[in-house]
């Protein structure tokens, strides 16, 4: 018997063969917990773990830190550091970033460059981006766009 009509290997009909379904990847870190009220939350991709000195890293899916920064009022009301989750994925690591993102309620990105699917993920959810020169202190990048003063 051959493979004739699409019936065998896994096709439209059955079969199950194949090399299996690809399944998501999962991100296995938890989420912040969300700003106060009034506050803004503020994510950049950092370097290295110095809270508010920390350097932008040259790249945002797959840089080792994120710093998630909150913001009321231009001022810097608290700063966390986080180890990047899609830093060591195969693939999808800009689309896994932004939703991760996305759920810690970042309204605002302060990045060098930005893969084109990630901005686009961060575009249709309404954050901001800014562009910002890599090797700059977190700090000196939120006072550059003029979020901190």
């Amino acid at each position: 018997m051959g493979y004739g009509y699409g019936r065998g290997r896994g096709g439209r009909w059955g079969g199950g063969g194949g090399w299996g379904k690809k399944r998501g990847w999962e991100i296995p870190l938890q989420q912040p917990p969300p700003p106060p009220l009034g506050e803004v939350r503020v994510a950049a991709p950092v370097a290295d773990n110095n809270g508010i000195n920390s350097v932008i890293s040259q790249m945002f899916a797959r840089s080792p830190y994120i710093a998630l920064v909150d913001v009321k009022n231009g001022q810097v009301v608290s700063v966390n550091i986080h180890s990047n989750p899609a830093a060591t994925m195969p693939q999808g690591a800009g689309v896994a970033l932004a939703q991760w993102l996305i759920s810690s309620n970042v309204r605002v990105v302060l990045a060098p460059n930005m893969g084109a699917n990630l901005a686009q993920v961060l575009a249709q959810a309404g954050v901001y981006a800014y562009q910002v020169p890599p090797n700059t202190r977190l700090i000196d990048a939120l006072r550059l766009v003029g979020i901190v003063r």
